[in-house]
């Protein structure tokens, strides 16, 4: 009986945005319905969902806000962020800003150079210098795939300065920058 007691009380918490937003200096508590997609310590595994930690704290908040207020569609984090407070998703974007994002700097294989070329030339400008950009070092390939396709298609904006990038890759060139920024996680990260 008290198990089951326990169960709904951690439930009930977990499903009320209101109380967790009180519940100030517990950012991991309010991140561990994260924990289930995007990874412990906001590392998620190669596939379609992104990885968290490190990123920005402006773009974080960006992008849950986007998310909560219908701006920016996704699958399932329209329906996960209903209802937080401003409050909560600043807590969230510090929790995960703050959380390291995995050594950079290995050597990159042989296969992955030009990729590598490729994105100092055309990408790393904004991704590894600005505030309001994700830090795509380390991302999930088929994650990425999925925005940009989000980006051509006008699921999701696309900044001028990005599609003008974009426009400057040949056919398979964007594909070695993913496969480049894919491995650099695939290296780095605990397993």
């Amino acid at each position: 009986m008290r198990v089951g007691i326990g169960s709904l009380l951690i439930g009930l918490v977990f499903s009320i945005p209101s109380l967790q937003a009180g519940s100030r200096g517990e950012p991991l508590m309010l991140s561990n319905g994260c924990i289930n997609c995007h990874g412990f310590e906001g590392q998620s595994t190669p596939g379609a969902i992104p990885s968290l930690a490190g990123q920005s704290e402006i773009y974080l908040y960006k992008t849950l806000a986007a998310y909560r207020d219908g701006t920016l569609k996704g699958t399932i984090m329209n329906r996960v962020l209903e209802g937080y407070e401003d409050q909560t998703l600043r807590q969230f974007a510090e929790y995960y800003s703050g959380l390291p994002k995995g050594p950079s700097g290995t050597t990159v294989p042989q296969a992955h150079e030009h990729g590598e070329r490729l994105y100092a030339q055309h990408c790393s400008t904004c991704h590894e210098k600005q505030a309001n950009t994700p830090y795509v070092k380390g991302q999930n390939a088929r994650y990425m795939r999925g925005v940009l396709k989000d980006m051509t298609t006008g699921q999701r904006a696309m900044p001028e300065e990005m599609a003008s990038a974009i426009l400057a890759l040949k056919g398979e060139e964007l594909e070695q920058i993913l496969e480049y920024l894919q491995c650099c996680s695939q290296e780095t990260l605990p397993r």
